[in-house]
């Protein structure tokens, strides 16, 4: 049997596709199906799209077609080919593309969102205008210094809520990069997040600083920077964040003559590590 007869019995009937890692399913009269296609398929209905047959609860598992696929020495499709990835290569090759894949999913660097994205669709799904995205694209100047100011009133230091505080994006290396900050309880936690994947975000690291330039009270770290494929969970176990206590800001803020009582300032540096 040749490569192009065995592709034949093992890739999907439905999309056609030859997908790694992911599951494979039969109906009660064996037709098989991806995990991708029986996904479309009518959740109130399941029927078997080739014979209209049922499925079981949970469906059988077609374990000896997904080891086939994961041993066969052969071209195999990209895991997002569903999403629009058209690479298709041996297995080894297709494990270093899909770390960078244009179409793997990404959660969202918003703290409070964390919504499963395309990662060629952040852009626009970030664009979204509602309270928790900015819905202003980021600005196209390269800027390796990166400085603002948090508005804090007295009840923003004192309260025990949580509370997320909308990203700002800013341009290095033709990479863009996000600050992170967010509030559990009574500690506030802030990062750096490079929109692209592991292998890229390995080669940055990041320094914020926190500083009160009227008592000269100051702190700041240095960090690897996250890649856009980390949740929220994941960073907090990598320990490569800021975290400041309620009393430590306390000591950090500056008097604001406007609405809000208190400024935090923070200043981000990117740089490539070995520069």
């Amino acid at each position: 049997m040749d490569e192009t007869q065995l592709r034949s019995h093992l890739q999907c009937p439905v999309c056609t596709f030859l997908t790694h890692n992911a599951k494979f399913f039969a109906c009660k009269n064996g037709h098989q199906i991806c995990e991708h296609c029986y996904d479309k398929v009518n959740s109130d209905s399941k029927k078997c799209p080739q014979g209209r047959c049922q499925y079981y609860s949970p469906p059988t598992r077609e374990r000896v077609i997904e080891n086939m696929i994961s041993e066969a020495f052969m071209k195999i499709n990209c895991q997002n080919a569903g999403r629009g990835c058209h690479v298709e290569h041996i297995r080894e090759a297709l494990i270093l593309h899909e770390v960078e894949c244009q179409y793997r999913l990404v959660p969202c660097p918003e703290a409070d969102c964390q919504r499963l994205v395309v990662f060629s669709h952040l852009h626009d799904h970030q664009l979204r205008d509602d309270g928790e995205h900015s819905g202003r694209p980021v600005p196209h100047t390269e800027e390796e210094e990166h400085s603002f100011k948090i508005a804090l009133s007295n009840e923003d230091i004192a309260d025990v809520m949580d509370s997320f505080y909308v990203n700002k994006g800013w341009i290095v290396g033709g990479f863009c990069f996000y600050r992170i900050i967010m509030k559990k309880t009574n500690c506030w936690y802030t990062w750096v997040t490079i929109q692209a994947g592991p292998n890229k975000a390995a080669e940055w690291k990041y320094t914020v600083k926190v500083e009160n330039k009227v008592s000269g009270v100051s702190t700041e770290m240095t960090g690897h920077v996250a890649p856009v494929d980390w949740t929220v969970k994941k960073v907090m176990e990598s320990g490569c964040y800021l975290t400041l206590t309620s009393a430590v800001i306390e000591r950090l803020i500056e008097l604001n003559p406007g609405n809000y009582e208190h400024m935090l300032p923070l200043v981000y540096t990117v740089k490539k590590i070995g520069n």
